[in-house]
C-alpha cells in the first residue's frame, strides 16, 4: 500500500511539473511573439478592406501568416522603382519554387490604384486583369513585371503595345513551364480590353487603399495574420528599399 501511495504521489508530481512546464513554455512563446510585434509595429489596427482572392497573389497564398499588400500604379515613377528594385528581389528570397508562386514563405497581394493624373493606367490596370482572367496568374505576375520594365512613367506606354506585353507574359510562362490557362489570342484580348469589364474590382482597390490610409503610390501595408485577423503591422509609403521590408518580414517568421 505505501508503494502504491508512493507512486501516485510520484506520478503528481511529474504531471505538475509538466503542467507547469507547458505554461512557462507557452508563456515564453507568448511573450516573443508579443515583443517581435511590439518592436516593429506602428498600428494596432486590423485591415478592415476586401479580403484577398485566390487570383490576386504575385507570391504565396491564402494560408501564409505574413502578407504584403502593395497598392501601385503602373505610370507612377516611384512605383515603378518599388516594383523592379524591391518587389521583385522579395519574390526571389521568399519564393520556395520560382515556377511556382504558390510556394512561398510570405504573401505579396497586387491591387491597383491609379492617380488621378495618369490616364493610361486605368487602361493598363485592366489589361492586366483581363491577362490574369484569361491566361492565369503566372502570366498576370510577368505581365506587371514586364509592363513596369517597359514604361517610363507619367504616361509615356504607347497603349498599343499592351497586346505584346500580353503575349509576352504567355509567352514567357510557357517557357519557364509555369501553367496558364490557354494559349493567347490577340483578338480575345484586344476584345477584353476595349470592354473594360474590371471596373468594379479597379474602383474596390481604391476605396481599400484610401480607408488604409493611403496619400499617394506606391503604398504597402505588411500585415501579419492572427485569430481576429490581418493585423496591420507596418504602412510604408513610396519606394523604400529591400532592407527595410525584410528586417520587418524576417522578425515576423520568428514568431
Amino acid at each position: 500500500k505505501n508503494q502504491i501511495a508512493i507512486a501516485i504521489i510520484v506520478a503528481a508530481i511529474i504531471i505538475s511539473i509538466g503542467i507547469i512546464s507547458y505554461a512557462i513554455i507557452n508563456k515564453d512563446e507568448n511573450n516573443s511573439k508579443t515583443s517581435i510585434l511590439d518592436s516593429i509595429m506602428n498600428e494596432d489596427k486590423y485591415f478592415n478592406g476586401d479580403d484577398f482572392n485566390e487570383n490576386e497573389y504575385i507570391l504565396g497564398n491564402k494560408d501564409n501568416k505574413i502578407t504584403l499588400l502593395v497598392y501601385s500604379d503602373f505610370e507612377c515613377p516611384f512605383c515603378k522603382n518599388l516594383q523592379e528594385n524591391t518587389i521583385q528581389k522579395l519574390q526571389k528570397k521568399y519564393s520556395l519554387d520560382e515556377n511556382d508562386y504558390k510556394k512561398a514563405k510570405i504573401s505579396i497581394v497586387y491591387r491597383h490604384f491609379a492617380l488621378s493624373f495618369h490616364d493610361k493606367a486605368p487602361t493598363e490596370s485592366n489589361a492586366s486583369l483581363c491577362v490574369r482572367e484569361l491566361y492565369g496568374q503566372n502570366a498576370y505576375i510577368n505581365f506587371i513585371n514586364r509592363l513596369y520594365s517597359k514604361t517610363t512613367t507619367n504616361n509615356s506606354l504607347d497603349l498599343s503595345i499592351l497586346p505584346d506585353i500580353a503575349k509576352y507574359a504567355v509567352d514567357e510562362a510557357k517557357n519557364k513551364n509555369q501553367n496558364i490557362n490557354k494559349d493567347f489570342d490577340l483578338n480575345e484580348l484586344v476584345n477584353c480590353i476595349n470592354t473594360m469589364p474590371y471596373n468594379d474590382e479597379f474602383l474596390s482597390n481604391h476605396n481599400d487603399a484610401i480607408s488604409a490610409g493611403l496619400e499617394g503610390t506606391p503604398y504597402s501595408l505588411i500585415l501579419y495574420k492572427d485569430k481576429d485577423g490581418q493585423l496591420i503591422v507596418q504602412k510604408i509609403s513610396g519606394a523604400i528599399e529591400t532592407s527595410y521590408f525584410e528586417k520587418i518580414i524576417d522578425k515576423l517568421l520568428k514568431i
